[in-house]
């Protein structure tokens, strides 16, 4: 029989935030600067870059930790305990930190250009902290909403 693993599903997430995280670097910056002319980019990035970044934003600061809390509510309210589901959400969020810290400089190094740009691996991390510590929090509310259930309902 199947068995959900918190610290798998949590890895998971992780990953899956990092290669969105990617496709929106991709979208934004590789397809413009390297596979567009510049009378094309220019239209490319008037008319896309808005879109993409709203779209990128709502996943990142609202999808990801929605669908980490109703994870975490799932996970908790079945069969695993609320140490294991945090666990498991923690090393996902550390996945996300570092995975997305190690694409972000491959493709800043390799495609993008200009004044600002960060290239650092601790300064990726450091870009990331705020996206992996969403996703946390997002698996520490299931967490509780599970528990609150559990107990008052």
């Amino acid at each position: 029989m199947y068995r959900q693993n918190p610290v798998k599903i949590g890895v998971g997430i992780g990953v899956f935030g990092a290669l969105f995280l990617l496709l929106t670097t991709i979208l934004l910056f590789v397809v413009p600067q390297e596979l567009m002319s510049s009378t094309a980019s220019n239209v490319y990035i008037d008319t896309w870059s808005q879109p993409i970044m709203t779209v990128g934003g709502f996943v990142f600061s609202v999808g990801i930790p929605l669908a980490c809390a109703v994870i975490a509510y799932y996970l908790t309210r079945g069969e695993h305990t609320p140490g294991s589901v945090v666990i498991g959400f923690l090393i996902g969020g550390i996945v996300f930190i570092i995975g997305n810290a190690i694409l972000g400089v491959t493709v800043t190094n390799l495609f993008v250009s200009g004044a600002g740009v960060e290239r650092s691996l601790l300064g990726h991390m450091q870009n990331s902290l705020p996206h992996g510590g969403r996703l946390f929090v997002g698996g520490l509310l299931g967490i509780a909403g599970a528990l609150i259930v559990e107990e008052y309902f």
